[in-house]
């Protein structure tokens, strides 16, 4: 039997998840400063996050205004990071896949 391939870095995984961890925090910080009138920075930061949360967050675009601002960004965060899980799991399923297919392939080809 062949030794295993050594693991490679999930790049992807790790830049995706990198992302999202700082859109996250630049939003939790702009949301969280008080301000009198709209506060555009955070609006624009919210409009950075929903990407990363799609297709969840196509239900946050066709919501009621009248959610509050903590329920719209913890959705908008929440989707995004269920992504970066998404991605995580799906490449744990491909790699027992491929594992699978060339451990049959092995088996094949002592026989």
């Amino acid at each position: 039997m062949a030794s295993p391939r050594p693991r490679r870095v999930p790049r992807l995984l790790v830049a995706h998840a990198a992302a999202v961890a700082v859109v996250t925090v630049l939003l939790a910080v702009l949301a969280s400063r008080p301000v009198e009138d709209a506060h555009i920075g955070a609006g624009l930061a919210l409009l950075a996050t929903l990407p990363f949360g799609l297709p969840w967050t196509l239900g946050l675009l066709l919501g009621p205004s009248a959610w509050a601002t903590a329920t719209v960004v913890a959705l908008a965060v929440g989707c995004a990071w269920l992504n970066v899980v998404l991605h995580a799991l799906l490449r744990v399923h491909l790699r027992r896949r491929a594992a699978a297919r060339t451990g049959s392939a092995d088996v094949a080809a002592s026989r």
